[in-house]
């Protein structure tokens, strides 16, 4: 949920920025560089979301194939449970057929019997009783009793033969039954928890087809950013060529007046950026150590130069060079080390930007307090604010930039013989 609050939230943030920069035209150029500066902010937001979205999705899919390998696992148990109650009822059905031939082979001797007593009776001798009386000697009377004793040992025998190997047999079944069944319980369950990781892993397959979603749809709000961002962009690059337009119009006519008067036309000092001068004042003095460099590689080229050490938190920050406040930021209160911005100053914090005439531009971000205003003419080396860790700032330092006609360049440049 706190995701698609993030989602909301920047989403929102960015169709209010890029609505401002479609339907209303920004009045400074420091307004465009205030919502470019924005547009960046979010969409290194935006960035974060998305590598976290991809956390989660990969994070998902090793899931999805975890339960679906659980559940060919279950599923091969159930093939082997299956081949094993195939087994025992085969077992059975042999048993089965085994006690059944018994029972044909008992019927068989009863009905044999039953013919030995059948004759006997027709002989004349109905019972054993009337065999032995009527011998004819002593011996006869022996032979007889041994034979009657015979006859029905025999066939006492073999029936007990017959049940013993039927209460063997049927004992058998009954242990195999009760295999059987209690495979059939083992099925019920894997069939159960099968239905479970099918149920599970169907769930888990939509919350990772909305993750692929959620990003795509990411994905589309970045494409939005870009734009936004190009648009501004394009509107500082046609600022910053009217300016030279400007200028450009400015020395033709004064090259026609020159020529008019009939002096040599002299077009003065051509300022450029890093033209070794060495002019510039260093903006924090005492401190020189650069905690990141131009350019420096963040997922994006670092636009200037942080200058950072141990006890500048609250120190002095002066102009560079000569100039003309033209724009301040001064309402940021979260003057602390952080992992992510507060938004203020569209990612800067609290600045003061100052223009140099000639296209050159300088920006002193995340000071705790500007004490410049907009509009104040400034010396090189007067005091315009304090150091600080306001707007997307970790630690307390002074992100210094420099441009020339809008576009960032190197303040080393600057200050030659220095780095």
């Amino acid at each position: 949920m706190k995701i698609f609050k993030q989602i909301f939230s920047l989403a929102l943030s960015l169709c209010i920025v890029f609505s401002a920069v479609l339907v209303t035209s920004a009045d400074t150029i420091s307004d465009l560089e205030d919502q470019q500066a924005a547009l960046q902010q979010e969409a290194q937001e935006y960035q974060a979301i998305i590598e976290e979205k991809q956390g989660e999705i990969e994070e998902q899919e090793e899931y999805v194939n975890a339960l679906t390998a659980n559940i060919a696992t279950v599923n091969d148990e159930m093939s082997v449970i299956r081949s094993k109650i195939d087994l025992y009822n085969s077992q059975i059905a042999e048993k089965t057929e085994n006690v059944n031939s018994l029972r044909v082979q008992s019927e068989d001797n009863m009905n044999l019997l039953r013919q030995r007593l059948n004759s006997i009776y027709k002989a004349g001798n109905a019972s054993t009783l009337e065999i032995v009386l009527g011998a004819k000697d002593f011996t006869d009377f022996v032979d007889k009793v041994q034979l009657v004793e015979s006859l029905s040992n025999y066939d006492a025998n073999l029936m007990d033969e017959i049940e013993s190997q039927m209460d063997v047999i049927g004992e058998e079944v009954d242990s195999l039954n009760k295999d059987k069944a209690s495979l059939e319980e083992d099925t019920e369950a894997l069939s159960l928890k099968q239905e479970e990781l099918n149920d599970l892993l169907a769930e888990n397959e939509s919350l990772l087809k909305n993750l692929y979603t959620e990003k795509d749809e990411l994905g589309a709000i970045m494409d939005s950013n870009e734009a936004a961002q190009n648009e501004v962009e394009q509107q500082i690059q046609a600022y910053y060529e009217e300016l030279k337009r400007q200028e450009e119009e400015r020395l033709e006519q004064e090259k026609q007046e020159q020529e008019e008067q009939g002096g040599e036309y002299s077009p003065g000092e051509i300022i450029t950026p890093g033209d070794g001068s060495g002019s510039w004042v260093w903006p924090t003095p005492g401190f020189t150590w650069l905690s990141s460099d131009w350019a420096e590689d963040r997922g994006y080229a670092h636009g200037g130069i942080d200058i950072a050490d141990a006890g500048i938190m609250g120190t002095p920050i002066v102009a560079a060079a000569d100039g003309v406040v033209i724009d301040v930021c001064n309402e940021c209160v979260h003057n602390w080390g952080k992992y992510g911005s507060c938004g203020c100053g569209g990612g800067y914090g609290n600045y003061v930007w100052i223009d140099h005439g000639d296209g050159k531009a300088t920006i002193y971000a995340h000071m705790t307090e500007a004490v410049a205003y907009v509009g104040q003419s400034v010396s090189a080396g007067e005091l315009i604010g304090y150091v600080g860790s306001t707007g997307h700032s970790t630690g307390p330092h002074l992100h210094f930039e420099a441009r020339y006609y809008g576009e960032r360049y190197n303040p080393k440049t600057e200050y030659p013989g220095m780095f």
